[in-house]
């Protein structure tokens, strides 16, 4: 299957309304195609922001009443959904009945608002954890051995996932510290790289590349077949990449190309 007509498909997988047999075509071309993975990623966070949006529209008691005697008792989830789903059908009526159209603006408005809203996101919350620890506002707990810290942070997390293997010795690298910390209502796991004159920050969490800033600059690693996100805020640079279902953002102040070259695990000349 081609991109093209993968993503023609990706919103049918996202409401659930594709075939069994074009679900697995999309499915298995979502698995080898890093671009079309990060577009079902991003429809899928924005149906769950209009889910959460439409549950705070304050639905007409009428329109609620003809929609549960033709359905039956919903829960809020099915409610959400309902009033979605509905919305042609509010517009068609709004010039006999106006609360309908209100609805409708409301429900369009209130998700506009839900995306645009501010966020306490793992990428930008990474650059300000990393500043405070180099600037010695943030204290660490130093550790002598590394398999024993890797262990920690993974029981933190109850084993839910890992930190990301990484082997930085050859940029003279070492981890000296982590901890694990909640952002965004998601459990992260940092890791801290010490060399003998710069620090590199590792965060660790469950995700998907929607997570990447929508201003970072994409690399895409023809070996290595991944999606690199580079990202800067006031001289702090960040490189995510995912690993299955795992996100790795590494944080420093050594320069984009540096950085990169890291995560990739090359020099940043090569």
């Amino acid at each position: 299957m081609h991109c093209d007509a993968a993503q023609e498909l990706i919103t049918g997988l996202v409401d659930d309304e594709l075939t069994a047999i074009e679900k697995a075509a999309v499915e298995e071309h979502l698995a080898e195609c890093h671009d079309c993975t990060a577009q079902f990623e991003r429809e899928m966070a924005l149906k769950r922001d209009i889910r959460l949006a439409a549950r705070a529209i304050a639905v007409p008691q009428d329109l609620r009443e003809q929609i549960a005697a033709r359905e039956g008792k919903l829960d809020s989830d099915t409610w959400a959904t309902r009033v979605i789903s509905s919305a042609r059908e509010w517009l068609a009526t709004a010039r006999r009945r106006p609360i309908y159209g209100f609805a409708v603006v409301a429900l369009v408005v209130a998700a506009w608002l839900f995306q645009l809203r501010p966020r306490d996101d793992i990428p930008t919350r990474s650059l300000a954890i990393h500043e405070s620890l180099v600037s010695g506002k943030t204290a660490l707990v130093r550790v002598n051995d590394a398999a024993q810290l890797r262990k920690e942070l993974t029981r933190a997390v109850n084993s839910r996932f890992e930190p990301i293997a990484l082997d930085l010795s050859k940029f003279k690298l070492h981890p000296v510290a982590g901890f694990a910390e909640k952002i965004a209502d998601r459990d992260v796991l940092v890791t801290v790289y010490e060399g003998d004159s710069s620090t590199v920050t590792c965060f660790t969490f469950l995700g998907g590349e929607a997570d990447a800033p929508k201003d970072s600059e994409r690399f895409f690693d023809p070996d290595k077949r991944i999606n690199f996100y580079g990202f800067s805020r006031g001289g702090v640079n960040g490189v995510m990449h995912r690993e299955g279902n795992v996100i790795c953002i590494l944080v420093s102040k050594i320069s984009p190309a540096e950085l990169l070259g890291v995560a990739r695990g090359k020099p940043h000349h090569a």
